[in-house]
Parts: structure tokens; sequence; C-alpha cells
């Protein structure tokens, strides 16, 4: 039982590398904690954004979408993934009370000042309740442990953006962006006795183009834009609260019996990666009521982990204007990581990883507020370690 724990400590969950004296724990675990952050009561939009709180995770050129000061909060809720990565492992997020995401954007004249915040990569791994066994009592001898691992990235950012209006016809708009961000990475880890804890700061970065035209070549609204990504690294000194190379348990008086060996090693570092992305997309409203988006990126995971393929996702939402101050939305979004590994079966991998969420949205605005609440659902048709439900609430002030 203890080699079985152990060999899934290892390979399932830390994947790491031994180099010489130095072992390096990879914290981001599985594609599952990478959050969707754009999603809103416009679907999953993050080329022409109207969600002030989203903007943090959106194209920084469209900020020419914002007239007006304003400010933004959400949360976001996701339930638990069980199975979710391997097994009986259940994936939740870690931290639920912290806010998803906040924004606030000033305009000053064709320049727009933003800064935000959001999470960038939230897991929680829990494997349960173990027992505690031992050859005399192979069923447990009362005690029992419960591992769990968990890592949080959070990104603070600047944004700017200039627009040219008018610069090929006389409705249309230019903008450029770009945001700084200052990422923070946490990682706590806790295995039987011994607890530990990583965490420190980087940088990341992102640069994008939006382009608005409005009745000019065709009868309606018409945007279309693209961003680029760049991940954060992160390579931390892992800190423990208690290590030794044995621990022992004592049966009855005369006898101990050691039961697992604590891991040990004079260096622990804890490396994290967050994959750099491409993104592009389009609004296109044929009339006043009605909109169509269509949005696609590229996710480049195989630069933070080999073994993890680049993948493709692919989003698409129908709107509709109720009223000027009510829209509804409906939606699709899939994406399917692939990994390569000649340990595993990357077949079945790749098949229990694959999700696509349907989503629905409601966008209400009032004199000072706009209200915005949203869910997606990926149980309809996505792999066995994927099936889970989100749902985010946002709330946003005009100054």
């Amino acid at each position: 039982m203890t080699k079985i724990i152990l060999i899934s400590f290892f390979c399932l969950v830390l994947s790491f590398n031994a180099l010489g004296q130095r072992v390096v724990i990879d914290a981001i675990y599985f594609p599952d904690g990478l959050v969707l952050e754009n999603l809103s009561s416009f679907g999953f939009v993050q080329n022409s954004n109207y969600a002030i709180e989203n903007i943090s995770s959106s194209n920084p050129a469209s900020l020419i979408n914002f007239d007006s000061a304003l400010v933004g909060i959400s949360y976001q809720y996701v339930s638990t993934q069980n199975p979710g990565g391997q097994g009986d492992i259940m994936h939740n997020r870690a931290y639920p009370l912290l806010p998803q995401s906040l924004g606030a954007v000033y305009p000053i004249n064709n320049f727009r000042i933003g800064i935000g915040i959001s999470q960038r990569y939230n897991s929680l791994l829990d494997f349960g309740e173990i027992r505690i066994t031992s050859v005399e009592n192979p069923y447990g001898i009362g005690q029992s442990y419960t591992p769990k691992f968990e890592t949080l990235i959070i990104g603070f950012s600047n944004l700017y953006s200039y627009s040219l209006p008018s610069l090929f016809y006389k409705d249309d708009v230019l903008s450029l962006g770009f945001q700084f961000n200052l990422d923070r990475m946490d990682y706590n880890s806790k295995f039987i006795q011994t607890e530990g804890t990583s965490g420190g700061f980087s940088t990341s970065y992102s640069f994008g183009l939006h382009y608005k035209s409005d009745k000019s070549l065709h009868p309606g609204l018409f945007e279309i834009g693209f961003f680029y990504e760049k991940g954060s690294l992160f390579k931390k000194e892992m800190k423990f609260n208690y290590k030794s190379s044995l621990q022992l348990y004592k049966l009855n008086s005369d006898s101990s019996h050691p039961l697992f060996p604590v891991l040990d090693s004079p260096t622990w570092s804890v490396i994290a990666k967050t994959p750099d992305k491409l993104n592009y997309g389009f609004i296109y409203s044929p009339e006043s009521r009605l909109h169509f988006s269509l949005n696609s990126r590229t996710v480049y995971w195989n630069k933070g982990n080999e073994n993890w393929k680049n993948c493709s996702e692919f989003s698409c939402s129908v709107l509709f204007d109720y009223s000027p101050t009510t829209r509804f939305s409906f939606g699709l979004f899939s994406s399917i990581p692939r990994v390569e590994d000649n340990n595993y079966n990357s077949q079945e991998i790749n098949e229990k990883q694959k999700v696509v969420y349907a989503t629905i949205g409601l966008h209400l605005e009032t004199n000072n507020f706009i209200y915005d609440i949203s869910l997606a659902d990926s149980h309809i048709y996505s792999g066995l370690w994927r099936r889970h439900t989100i749902l985010k609430s946002a709330v946003a002030i005009k100054l």
C-alpha cells in the first residue's frame, strides 16, 4: 500500500525531475486549473471585450469599447470535478472566496488606462482520506491522512490602449493595446506529516490590435481583433515546516515499524509555466439587436511541459438585445488538450480531457450599475475528467 501511495504521489501529482541532489516539482498539474477568465454574459469573448471585470484577460486594445470610467468585480464558482485528473483524485478551486477578477478603466480622449486583477491558474487536488497501514495491519491502524496540493496564480495588470479613428473609413476605429502583468504564484502541498510552501513573483505581457467598423462596408457593426499573451515562468525554492528521512509509528510498547519514508532532498524547487496564447476573433451585428461572435485561440502548452501538446480552443455566441438595458446570450466553448506520453495511454487521457461547455448569460444595465450573470456547463459532451459547472456573477459601477 505504501508503494502504491508513493508511486501515485510522484507519477500522478508532482511530475518531478531529479537532477542530482535537486528535485523539481511542476506546480501546474493538469489543464483543469487554467481558469476560463473571459466568461461573461457575452459568452467566451476575449477579443472585443465589453465586460469591465475581464479586462486583464482580454485584448488590451479593446479598451476602446469603454466610453466612461468603470469599476467592476466578479466571483466565479466551479463545482468539484470528481473524478478529475487521475482516478479518484478530486479537482477543486483553491481559495473559493477570492474574487475571480477586478477591473477599472479611465478614458482620456483617444487614450484608455486600465488596471485589473485576475486568477490565471487555480487548482486544488484532493486525494481524500487515505488510511495508514502496516505489515501487521494491512487494512489500517485506525489513523489516516489527507494529502492536498494546491496552486494559485494571480495576475496584476496595467493596460494601455490608443485609438486611431477614421483611419481607413469615416466610421472605423483602429486601436492598439499593451498590457504588463506582475504575476504571483502560491504553491502549497500537504503529504503525510510534511507541509511545503513556495511562491513568488514573475512578469508577463500581452499586446493586440482591435478594429471596429460601423456600417461602412456592411449593414451592421463589425469588430475584429487579435492579441498575443506571453505566459509567466516561476522557479522558486520550496520551504518545509517539517522534514525527516524516516517517520516511525509505534504499534506497541516494544516494537516500532517504519510506515513510510518522508521525501528528503537537500534542495527542492517549484517550477510553473503558464502557457502562451494567441487569440483572434470577431463580433458581427447584422442589425441593432442581434449579434454573433466567434473566437479562437491557440494555447502553447508544450512551452511549459513537453508531454502536453499545443491545443486549439473555439467559442461562438449568439447575443440578443431584448431592450437597450437587457441582453441574453447562448454559446459554446470547446477545448481538447492533448498529451503524448509513452508511460500512459495518451489516447485515453486525451479523450477524458476534452471539454465542451454550453454557456448562457444575462446582462442588465441601470443608470449607475451593470449586472452580469453567466453559466457554463460541460456535462453534456465532455470527457470523464472535465465534467463540471461554472457560475460567474459580476457587478460594475459607472463613475
